[in-house]
């Protein structure tokens, strides 16, 4: 016996915020099915988890909003907390779990810094094949899972879904299992990070490059 299910998928022409408002409706048409119990927003500023949290007001989730470490004080535009003042009030007002003490799974480790010297790490690796498939937005989605479930923000191997976008605002929806960062290859399949669905995508992707050290650009695909 087969057992399948359809699924939607909202693709977009581009990538960026202007996204934002068609994401936040796709999950809370995914979301008001009751079988997710958590949505991570990877929110740099807490803007975009704030309007996640005000437009599913009412459903039965709990909601994480993933920002950047104090590590992030390194690079001139960032200034610890990057979720500060009124945000992070309403934020806290809505029982919205701020996850801003955690470095980033993906790239702020030692051994993802020595990448820019020759070392090819395994998170550098799984960083830029996540860039390359499905863009900025797709590589965050499943970095801020992957945070949030190493400081204790959302339990480990539970069906979440992530939000993030490219630059700014979301473009990027996604399913996935949650799992601690060592078992994303974990030899215990049921441990193993799993992407189940996608909920909404661009098409055309974009991605950072690194033009020098903590200097970025984005490099996009041509159709």
């Amino acid at each position: 016996m087969v057992i399948c299910m359809r699924r939607e998928v909202l693709f977009f022409d581009n990538p960026g915020p202007v996204n934002t408002n068609g994401v936040i409706e796709a999950v809370k048409e995914r979301a008001k099915e009751g079988d997710i119990g958590h949505i991570v927003v990877a929110s740099i500023s807490g803007k975009t988890a704030l309007r996640v949290a005000q437009q599913l007001r009412g459903l039965n989730t709990s909601i994480v909003c993933v920002s950047g470490p104090p590590s992030w004080s390194i690079f001139e535009e960032y200034v610890y907390p990057m979720v500060k003042g009124e945000i992070r009030e309403k934020l806290e007002e809505l029982k919205v779990i701020i996850v801003d003490k955690t470095p980033s799974t993906l790239s702020d480790t030692i051994e993802y810094g020595l990448a820019r010297y020759g070392y090819i790490p395994a998170s550098f690796v799984v960083a830029e094949t996540l860039l390359a498939i499905g863009g900025y937005g797709l590589k965050t989605s499943v970095e801020a899972i992957l945070m949030a479930t190493d400081c204790g923000a959302i339990p480990a191997y539970t069906p979440t879904i992530s939000i993030a976008g490219t630059g700014s605002g979301a473009d990027t929806a996604i399913v996935a299992k949650s799992t601690y960062p060592p078992c994303v290859f974990s030899k215990d399949s049921n441990k193993r990070f799993q992407l189940f669905e996608i909920i909404a995508m661009p098409r055309v992707k974009k991605w950072y490059k690194e033009i020098g050290i903590g200097e970025f650009s984005f490099y996009e695909t041509k159709t």
